[in-house]
């Protein structure tokens, strides 16, 4: 019940901004962020796509091992495929990321 109080009360506050800022002419949206942090979360992320094709790759390569029985061969296979495809993805991130970065630098202000 106080659950359903609190978010009525937030939704009455965001209903009353947003009046506001429009009879103000002010913008309503997200506030603008700076580019380092709107470009600051590329790194990580590009670097949890490399260690999570690294570790999947090891993984899969582990567990095939094991079931076949054949000890070093899919886990060496696998983990060398789990870095090509981490390493692709990071790199899809980073061009991704430049390409929005560009975009948003052409944008006449």
């Amino acid at each position: 019940m106080a659950r359903d109080d609190r978010s009525s009360k937030f939704k009455d506050f965001d209903d009353r901004m947003r009046r506001l800022r429009t009879e103000a002419d002010l913008p309503g949206g997200e506030p603008e962020r700076p580019d380092r942090a709107r470009f600051g979360g590329s790194g990580v992320q590009a670097g949890i796509e490399l260690v999570a094709g690294v570790i999947g790759g090891g993984l899969i390569g582990y567990g095939l091992d094991r079931w076949f029985e054949t000890w070093p061969i899919l886990f060496v296979v696998f983990f060398f495929l789990g870095a090509a495809a981490g390493t692709l993805n990071a790199y899809r991130h980073i061009r991704r990321a430049g390409l929005e970065e560009e975009g948003r630098d052409s944008r006449p202000r």
